[in-house]
């Protein structure tokens, strides 16, 4: 997709912060490229002179913090460098009220499907864990691809595969039950932890959180939750569960 003569910044990300650095783009044939996530950060990537982001204020959002609002206007779209933010989808008259539809990890920019529209936000875009961000103008964004008809190409294609991805979670999200959809939250986050000195699978979030994340009621999540507790899978505490047999989780969620 881009030209491999040239050698564009790279950001690459983890827990503790992201380090500028250079890189060559890897070809589209290549197995990074074979995600949504993956086709997000060499977007990022490529747009990251244009838009000069390594000159741009960091800020660091604390967890739980909402950055956009639903019905916001959105006039600049965050570079997540370190951390995680979801994208929560407010369902009334449900119990549980809110889905996580989709969520950005370090080196994606994060609601990428607002470009090129002045619609409102149709979601709240909340920290789900402590995060370094930078803010970049939807206007500059736009600019910069429509200067470069190779990056609209990249942003089509991701925004194709995204959409997939998402249909594809939902129509396996609806056939499991209450359990396996728990589960398989659970397992998609347990991959993404940082790791810790102990060793420990620690998941810093509530109840009314995790429903989100798998689109049941609080008490239903509760409930399997506590099932799973019982059969020694988790180990539950204040605004937090733990993770103690990952392959009973992945069984489940299967």
């Amino acid at each position: 997709m881009l030209d491999s003569r040239v050698v564009p910044l790279s950001y690459f990300g983890n827990n503790l912060g992201m380090t500028l650095s250079e890189n060559v783009e890897p070809s589209m044939n290549d197995p990074v490229w074979r995600n949504s996530q993956s086709l997000a950060r060499q977007l990022a990537h490529a747009l990251s002179r244009p838009v000069d982001l390594a000159q741009r204020p960091r800020h660091r959002v604390s967890v739980g913090q909402t950055l956009i609002n639903t019905r916001d206007a959105v006039a600049h779209l965050p570079f997540v460098m370190s951390g995680r933010l979801n994208a929560v989808v407010h369902i009334p008259g449900q119990q549980g009220g809110q889905i996580v539809p989709i969520a950005f990890g370090p080196g994606e920019i994060a609601l990428l499907s607002y470009l090129f529209n002045r619609l409102p936000s149709g979601s709240d875009l909340v920290a789900a864990q402590a995060s370094t961000i930078q803010w970049i103008p939807v206007e500059d964004i736009e600019k910069a691809l429509l200067r470069d008809p190779q990056m609209m190409v990249l942003l089509v294609s991701f925004l194709g595969l995204r959409l997939r991805e998402v249909q594809a979670r939902e129509r396996a999200g609806f056939a499991r039950n209450v359990p396996a959809r728990l589960s398989a939250s659970l397992s998609r986050i347990v991959m993404n932890l940082p790791s810790r000195t102990d060793g420990r699978l620690l998941i810093q979030a509530t109840h009314e959180q995790l429903a989100a994340s798998c689109g049941v009621s609080r008490p239903k999540t509760s409930l399997a939750l506590k099932k799973m507790e019982r059969d020694g899978i988790v180990l539950l505490g204040r605004k937090w569960v733990e993770v103690l047999n990952t392959t009973a989780l992945q069984a489940l969620a299967n």
